[in-house]
């Protein structure tokens, strides 16, 4: 069996109110400058402000008509890169949305210029949400050591957004030898964990991972948007309890 995507793909597909997420085509893993034969699903988080503006949460790959399809939403505003390594078609949206602000994550300036990818970005995220979306999403940094990222939550639909955080792969969507290497890392529906680059360094950030787990907590999710493989359309907080642990309800 061969890998298969979310489809529809290119379609934005509304998941609460002013929340939408568009699942993308296949990316390939590359490592040392060689594709490995690894497809994996992509997807991107949409979010309305309550200004009008959307604020795309790590954008896929640029397509013209689903671009016209979100205008109708609102105005793209915001191309956001929680993490170093979603960032690559920020540069295709910001060619066609000059007015859009790009927003970078740690080190993903330095990733972008080692792959020669073109890219420019204008701001940079930080712990605290800025003004233009502080009203409606907040936002914390999740430490990882090398693979750290920025997380997001939705207030209005409770909803977490989480980019490489959490993995939670459909086995059925994911071709061998991957399938059996996903099984072993734990990493797979509907049992999804912690991506196991970031495991290690957490322990060493003890102090700062009980922080982002805290404030995670504190937020009660009821839905997590993930960016690969398949999303929690439910009890969302009792995913985060099993994961990052805490007390029960």
């Amino acid at each position: 069996m061969g890998a298969s995507l979310y489809e529809p793909i290119n379609l934005y597909k509304s998941i609460g109110p002013d929340i939408g997420i568009v699942d993308g085509p296949f990316e390939y893993l590359t490592v040392g400058g060689v594709r490995l034969p690894l497809p994996f699903t992509t997807r991107m988080t949409v979010v309305r402000l309550s200004n009008g503006d959307l604020f795309l949460h790590s954008p896929i790959k640029f397509d013209e008509a689903l671009a016209r399809e979100l205008q109708r939403l609102g105005a793209i505003r915001h191309l956001v890169s929680p993490n170093q390594f979603h960032y690559a078609h920020i540069g295709e949206w910001s060619r066609a949305f000059p007015d859009a602000i790009t927003w970078a994550s740690p080190r993903v300036r330095q990733r972008a210029r080692a792959r020669r990818i073109e890219v420019t970005f204008a701001r940079d995220l930080d712990l605290d949400p800025p003004e233009e979306w502080r009203q409606d999403i907040d936002q914390t940094l999740f430490p990882g050591g090398y693979f750290k990222e920025f997380i997001f939550y939705h207030k209005r639909s409770k909803t977490l957004v989480l980019t490489d955080t959490i993995i939670n792969i459909e086995l059925n969507k994911m071709p061998e030898p991957w399938r059996t290497a996903t099984k072993l890392s734990g990493m797979y529906h509907p049992r999804g964990q912690i991506f196991f680059g970031m495991r290690l360094p957490l322990l060493l950030q003890r102090r700062t991972a009980e922080a982002a787990f805290a404030k995670i907590r504190s937020w009660r999710p009821e839905r997590i948007v993930l960016s690969h493989g398949r999303c929690f359309e439910s009890r969302g907080d009792d995913v985060i309890r099993r994961i990052f642990g805490g007390p029960p309800p």
